[in-house]
């Protein structure tokens, strides 16, 4: 029954995250790698196994709330679409690349068609119907898009060395 609840509950929540994406709330300087770690701790405790590939970035203007939103509907995007496809090599990666933070969710789902990425960033876009058994909403990509908008970066979806996708978000390090 609970889970039951949870299912349905979720798409609410994804709603209401899309509404509430641009919104724009005070980014304070926060530990990026710290929220990680935190996403990461939270899978783990429910047995997710994430592989981790995370350097210290340092402090950085973020919207915590909404940044946490974005890592999880990644995080969340994989687990979904990787499921049956050695799911167990989800690795979660965060560095600095020179201007930039990366956060970065790779997965070896069965990918996204290079033509289709930017279309998947649009809000109540999926990719076909073969996926319909998922239960998303089509709204998870497009709130990811929105949030790293709003914190002045982007997000790519890439296909992964190997098979899968990296989810890329983008931050750059002077903020907005």
């Amino acid at each position: 029954m609970i889970a039951d609840v949870e299912e349905m509950d979720r798409p609410i929540g994804q709603f209401l995250a899309f509404a509430r994406a641009g919104e724009d709330m005070e980014a304070q300087p926060e530990d990026l790698h710290a929220l990680v770690v935190d996403v990461i701790e939270q899978y783990q405790r429910r047995g997710v196994q994430v592989a981790k590939d995370l350097e210290a970035v340092g402090m950085l203007p973020i919207n915590r709330p909404n940044l946490r939103r974005a890592i999880t509907n990644l995080i969340d995007n994989a687990l979904r679409y990787a499921n049956g496809h050695e799911a167990d090599t989800l690795e979660v990666a965060l560095h600095r690349d020179g201007r930039h933070v990366v956060i970065e969710v790779r997965d070896r789902g069965p990918g996204i068609p290079a033509t289709e990425t930017e279309r998947l960033l649009r809000p109540f876009t999926r990719l076909d119907a073969a996926r319909s058994n998922t239960g998303g909403t089509g709204l998870g990509l497009a709130i990811v898009d929105r949030i790293a908008r709003e914190h002045g970066g982007s997000v790519q979806l890439l296909p992964r060395p190997g098979g899968g996708v990296i989810a890329r978000l983008s931050i750059p390090v002077q903020g907005r």
